[in-house]
């Protein structure tokens, strides 16, 4: 069994123990062998009227079972004349509960000043002026045990009771700082919101009758006996009990949202009003304001942070999608045709991405890369599901803004491959916004294959809330003549056979879908595009060996129509570096621009 908490030699106050929970936790302490100070000044629930014969009654009890106790008949608003019958009688102080209160319960509207102020001198001020009377006291002997009692209604309110919650809310928020500043010198403070019985709550009929003998006043008193032991080092925290119930209560913060200042409003705020205010596992609790307020600085010094109705930062920042995929030659060979290659049987110069027999002369273009990075966004888009969690742009509204695709090795034969993608940035862009999503390729050993970032465009979804980034205008051709142009026709079903590598993008082939958008009729698809312009880099500077092409980036400035020529203008600015630009011949229109190719220096193993 283990050792019973007892108060030998300590000094307890505990004040409206004339009845109910004061007179339960003071027959608790005498009867462990406190030296207990009976306070109540004998008032009605409603604080009329004046009587000794309460507390005289409780001492008497405390007595009778060989504890020892003094009353007291003063009003808690005089708080250092009932220290001094403590002092008097038993020379200190250990224990202070203060308990004492009245009820003035009338709706707002109804409510007197005089009504207000007689709630808030009895339970906050006389809390005040007892606590300040003892707290010198507890100091200078390095020990003190104070509870104060709140209520439900001082944490949720109550109709009727807008005096009555005030003054129990202060007592919270009291003894929480007054915790703070006792600790070091072994001063407990803590604060209890009992569920029972007492005679002050049968007078306002907050439970039913045949709830009162189910919450007994008495159940309350050993939460109160373990909070005032030497034993319990607990302290500032708040604690429900009642009818047998014990529980804590703390604050806790919704994950929130935090929202760039530059783009503020309270159309802003509405519209992230969900986020906000959810509750959910990435919901957090702080011990102390300290703790608090530095995650909180932590989170608004990250420039990354923001969102919107579309985006929420705070998740889609740490959220990974990985993803596996595989392909043959077949599938090579494919998209190889599908980008142009090979349209000439009889020009041998692109059939080494087409004939799976010449053994290992077979080439794989490197702009295939951008096939997997095409599969996330398709698989999310028929799954309904978000292509990162945090990330919930409109699929439908998207465009393909700008592609970047790194090659770290030219790309084998055949391979299953692992995809690992991640949000880079969120952009506002005012009326619309920007995504970028990096995604890294390794084959099934973990060798790193290549590197592809997305650039989505989503015109009409605002981007308000997200990180601004001022456009740049990068890659910009000389004024000169190009040092080699190429240019090659598509074919009216380019994106029929385009299709065919993964891409089912209803926009390209389904005219009514099209014309929906705002387009019309289909159009080709954009990553099409992009390989033809891979593929004249490799002819025109890489005598048409598709393993010294590094890398490519290009923006997407127009649609191109099945059936256009594209033609690629390419300015050498350097041994390894190629500036590109793609324009739709027949209709005279930049569709690839603020393009640059980097090439490998010799091929890499």
């Amino acid at each position: 069994m283990s050792e019973e908490i007892r108060f030998d030699g300590k000094v307890a106050i505990v004040t409206g123990a004339g009845n109910g929970l004061g007179r339960a936790h003071a027959l608790l302490l005498g009867a462990r062998g406190a030296k207990v100070v009976v306070n109540d000044l004998g008032v009605s629930t409603d604080g009329l009227g004046a009587s000794s014969a309460a507390a005289d009654a409780v001492v008497a009890e405390i007595r009778a079972l060989g504890g020892e106790a003094v009353a007291d008949h003063h009003s808690v608003t005089e708080g250092e004349k009932i220290v001094a019958t403590a002092l008097e009688a038993f020379g200190t102080v250990d224990i202070l509960i203060n308990n004492a209160g009245i009820l003035r319960d009338t709706s707002f509207h109804k409510m007197t000043e005089e009504q207000w102020d007689l709630i808030q001198a009895v339970h906050v001020k006389g809390a005040f002026r007892l606590t300040h009377a003892v707290w010198p006291i507890m100091r200078e002997k390095g020990y003190g045990r104070i509870v104060m009692t709140a209520s439900g209604t001082g944490i949720y309110g109550n109709f009727g009771q807008c005096n009555y919650g005030t003054a129990k809310a202060g007592l919270i928020g009291f003894a929480s700082s007054l915790a703070l500043e006792g600790a070091s010198k072994n001063i407990r403070v803590n604060t209890i919101a009992p569920i029972a019985a007492s005679r002050m709550v049968i007078a306002s009929g907050l439970f039913p009758e045949e709830l009162h003998d189910k919450l007994k006043v008495d159940d309350v008193a050993p939460l109160v006996g373990w909070l005032c032991s030497e034993q319990c080092q607990d302290t500032g925290g708040l604690f429900e009990v009642g009818g047998g119930f014990h529980a804590k209560y703390r604050w806790e913060r919704s994950q929130g949202r935090l929202l760039h200042t530059n783009t503020l409003s309270p159309e802003l705020v509405r519209d992230n009003w969900e986020r906000i205010t959810r509750f959910d596992e990435h919901s957090v609790h702080h011990s102390n304001g300290g703790e608090g307020f530095t995650e909180l600085f932590a989170r608004m010094a990250s420039p990354a942070k923001g969102g919107n109705a579309f985006v929420d930062m705070e998740v889609a920042a740490n959220a990974v999608s990985y993803l596996e995929t595989e392909y043959d030659q077949n599938d090579a060979a494919l998209y190889a045709l599908a980008v142009g290659a090979a349209k000439d049987p009889l020009d041998r110069t692109e059939l080494l991405y087409v004939n799976e027999f010449t053994g290992d002369d077979f080439r794989v273009l490197p702009t295939m890369a951008v096939l997997p990075a095409t599969e996330v966004f398709l698989r999310a888009a028929k799954s309904g599901e978000p292509q990162l969690e945090g990330l919930n742009l409109p699929f439908a509204k998207g465009l393909h803004g700008e592609q970047y695709t790194v090659m770290y090795r030219p790309l084998p034969p055949k391979a299953k491959l692992k995809h690992t993608m991640r949000l880079k940035s969120a952009i506002d862009k005012g009326k619309s916004s920007v995504s970028v999503l990096a995604i890294e390729t390794t084959d099934e050993h973990g060798t790193p294959l290549f590197y592809n970032e997305v650039t989505g465009f989503y015109p009409g979804v605002p981007g308000a809330g997200l990180e601004r980034v001022a456009s740049e205008e990068i890659n910009v051709p000389p004024a000169r003549v190009p040092d080699a142009v190429l240019a090659d026709q598509t074919d009216v079903n380019q994106a029929l056979l385009y299709r065919l590598c993964g891409d089912w993008n209803p926009m390209h082939v389904d005219p009514d879908y099209a014309a929906k958008a705002g387009y019309e009729k289909p159009f080709l698809h954009g990553l099409c595009t992009f390989g033809y312009l891979g593929r004249h880099v490799i002819k025109a500077f890489c005598d048409n060996d598709s393993r010294l092409f590094k890398s490519v980036r290009a923006r997407f400035a127009s649609i191109v129509m099945p059936g256009d020529t594209l033609e690629t203008r390419m300015w050498r600015e350097s041994a390894t570096r190629i500036i590109v630009e793609m324009r739709a011949v027949e209709r005279d229109v930049i569709v690839l621009k603020n393009g640059a190719v980097e090439l490998f220096e010799s091929v890499p193993g």
